[in-house]
């Protein structure tokens, strides 16, 4: 096995729980019952998760992006010791980021406060500091092969080098894609497509698996 260099986290569901990355700032702006809405048509088939995200971006519109950072901590649900991983990483010279379909302002904000060394997500418009309701350019499952791609390069990183952590589908990709991969708090049809898979509420039970 190569050395590892690079663990690309995701965010819903595997940092934070409960709580998902726009669903944060749909609290924000008000509009809690129209995601749930939204949230219901999509684990009814009703609509597939990329047109769902579409419609609880136009949730956003009018929020601003600087209540994110200001209530992240409030509202968001994190598993345990995220900074001690982190930190634990960097002490072996392993770089961490955060992938994640969601927002990328609020995936700035969870790496400002976690200490990542970078952060991708789906560009959601802000104009003025004022979010629109638009997406720019979604980043889906495929997608996220291209962000870890994108790091890797400047960092001079292979895939084989690079762990992938990740609770559902659209983390399937990096999980193919990635050297080793680890499945937390995720369903059987997940977990049998990870090395390894966990479930617990502390981050750092993953320390042994990198």
């Amino acid at each position: 096995m190569k050395t590892i260099k690079l663990v690309s986290f995701d965010l819903d569901d595997t940092l934070i729980r409960e709580i998902h990355s726009v669903m944060l700032p749909c609290i924000l702006n008000g509009k809690e019952e129209d995601h749930s809405l939204i949230q219901e048509q999509e684990e009814t088939g009703i609509l597939d998760y990329i047109s769902a995200d579409y419609l609880r971006a136009k949730l956003l519109s009018g929020l601003e992006e600087s209540k994110i950072a200001q209530s992240f901590l409030e509202i968001a649900k994190p598993l345990k010791n995220i900074s001690r991983v982190v930190e634990a990483l960097h002490e072996k010279n392993i770089k961490s980021i955060v992938i994640t379909v969601g927002p990328k302002q609020v995936a700035r904000v969870a790496c400002d406060i976690w200490g990542f060394d970078g952060y991708y997500g789906s560009d959601y418009e802000v104009i003025c500091g004022v979010f629109t309701g638009r997406i720019l350019d979604y980043v889906g499952a495929e997608q996220k092969i291209m962000c870890l791609q994108d790091f890797s390069k400047s960092n001079n990183i292979k895939p084989e080098e690079c762990v992938a952590v990740g609770d559902g589908s659209t983390d399937i990709p990096l999980f193919e894609y990635c050297g080793k991969s680890i499945a937390i708090n995720s369903s059987p049809s997940v977990q049998k497509r990870a090395m390894y898979a966990i479930d617990t509420d502390d981050l750092a039970d993953i320390i042994e698996y990198i």
